[in-house]
């Protein structure tokens, strides 16, 4: 997580089959805006229906599949499943799990060839009751931040698991939240994070839905904060991935660290496991707010890891 104070307050949102283009209270009823605010209301309906094609609801389903048999997964087997379009252009969604009426966890999908709008990839995925854009921890910054009775508009932005916000504008002026904790940054603007490009993907490592998990590895949860390794330490240096999958193996703690929007904030969390697919690619497990898994390409491409002294 970043290193700053998380709003904690518990109020209730409703959540929806349905999606944004962007958010908006402009048209909420006189009755919506003095109530809590169901998301069908925040939330106008998919021009599109991708989240309702088979093709989408088959990979989701797929995926649902291979993780609900996982450790920390296991509240997947009887879930239910909403999301939205994570903005016009992004060829994304957001897949929220739900079980007996809560949250579970979270996918975010995309087109993997926008030419084919049968054929979707997992870009990353995660457990617990706090997912990434979640419409209850959304409801929850606007109420803290005194705008849920103003006129506002916000739109989910993501360029990948490290850069992730809700942008929300009312009176003029502008708030980014973090899309997983809601906690309101200290960013004045967003620029797209450099050499992005690089991390394209490719029908090569695209994690589809026909892809298995083939290798799983947990490590006991740790406090990143404890030791403070990254502030005078020196980043592990691995040469690829097997040397690192050796190291977790032995069950050491290791701690990635990225300073992101041109170093204003640094991001923090611990490593507790990994997930390795049948493509070969492999995901790195984070404690945020519940299970965070994310691609070791991106982690590698935008931060570090430190190896936390027993």
């Amino acid at each position: 997580m970043y290193k700053a104070k998380l709003w904690v307050i518990s109020l209730l949102l409703w959540t929806s089959l349905t999606l944004p283009s962007p958010l908006s209270s402009a048209a909420l009823p006189l009755a919506a805006q003095t109530a809590p605010v169901p998301a069908a209301m925040l939330i106008p309906p998919d021009a599109n229906n991708i989240l309702q094609a088979p093709s989408f609801m088959e990979a989701v389903q797929q995926w649902i599949k291979q993780l609900a048999g996982e450790p920390g997964y296991t509240a997947w087997k009887q879930a239910t499943w909403s999301g939205y379009s994570l903005g016009p252009g992004t060829h994304g969604w957001i897949v929220l799990v739900q079980s007996e009426g809560r949250d579970v966890g979270y996918m975010v999908i995309h087109a993997a060839d926008p030419g084919n709008p049968n054929k979707y990839q997992l870009t990353e995925y995660g457990s617990g009751g706090k997912p990434l854009f979640s419409l209850q921890t959304l409801y929850r910054s606007l109420v803290q931040l005194e705008l849920i009775h103003s006129s506002f508009t916000v739109q989910p932005w993501y360029v990948n698991p490290l850069y992730a916000l809700w942008i929300v504008e009312s009176g003029g002026t502008r708030y980014y939240l973090d899309a997983g904790t809601g906690e309101s940054l200290p960013l004045d603007n967003i620029t797209q994070p450099p050499n992005d490009s690089d991390l394209a993907n490719t029908a090569n490592n695209s994690l589809l839905s026909v892809h298995t998990l083939k290798q799983r590895l947990a490590i006991p949860s740790f406090d990143p904060y404890e030791k403070l390794p990254w502030i005078q330490g020196v980043p592990a240096s691995f040469t690829g991935w097997a040397e690192l999958q050796d190291e977790l193996q032995q069950q050491h703690r290791l701690t990635f660290t990225a300073e992101l929007y041109e170093a204003k904030l640094r991001f923090v969390a611990a490593v507790i496991g990994f997930h390795q697919w049948s493509n070969d690619e492999a995901f790195l497990l984070l404690e945020q707010n519940g299970q965070r898994a994310i691609p070791y390409s991106t982690l590698s491409h935008y931060g570090h890891l430190f190896r936390n002294s027993p």
